[in-house]
């Protein structure tokens, strides 16, 4: 087995989880540029060398194949899921993104907990009633449509507050997509 197929075949095994049409995209990049050096004289071992390591640039890919899908459709596990593909990238991004991030979506998670609970409040006070009737009807309807109208306020108040945290967590990844491009070229 050649150094180019081990190389490739490294990079493939490593790139797994991109579906095979888009692994083999990419793959055959890398095919071209050891096909291209081959012809300048190159010897694969250099060519290989100066790739660089296929476990850095499978994390790379990973991370832009997750920023790309986590883009296209936001939703908080993919985002999550290229949150971890940049932390997989180095000691920066690990104390930087990965701490701050878990710390928001602690707090995202806790806040619609806090959602839910104000939607099941009328229910369970409706209930209590019906078992107990402590108080009047009017006074726990009125309470009730209080409560809902807190939990309808909130809960548009989060849909928008999520949408924003995706947003903020998808344009630093790019960002940060960017800065890994611009250190490895240098």
């Amino acid at each position: 087995m050649t150094i180019k197929d081990q190389y490739l075949g490294e990079l493939n095994h490593l790139l797994h989880v991109i579906p095979s049409e888009q692994r083999q995209e990419l793959l055959l990049d890398y095919e071209l540029h050891f096909q291209m050096a081959m012809e300048n004289g190159q010897p694969e071992e250099q060519i290989a060398h100066e790739l660089g390591d296929p476990r850095v640039i499978a994390k790379e890919l990973l991370l832009g194949y997750r920023v790309h899908q986590a883009e296209t459709k936001q939703s908080p596990v993919r985002v999550s899921r290229a949150v971890f593909s940049a932390v997989s990238l180095g000691f920066f991004n690990l104390i930087f993104m990965l701490g701050p991030y878990l710390a928001l979506m602690g707090i995202l998670f806790s806040l619609w907990v806090v959602v839910v609970v104000l939607w099941a409040t009328p229910v369970l006070l409706l209930a209590d009633w019906a078992i107990n009737e402590t108080f009047p009807l009017t006074a726990v309807l009125s309470v009730c449509a209080l409560i809902a109208g807190l939990a309808l306020l909130a809960g548009v108040g989060m849909t928008k507050l999520t949408k924003g945290l995706l947003s903020m967590t998808m344009k630093y990844l790019k960002w940060n997509t960017r800065v890994v491009r611009v250190v490895k070229e240098k």
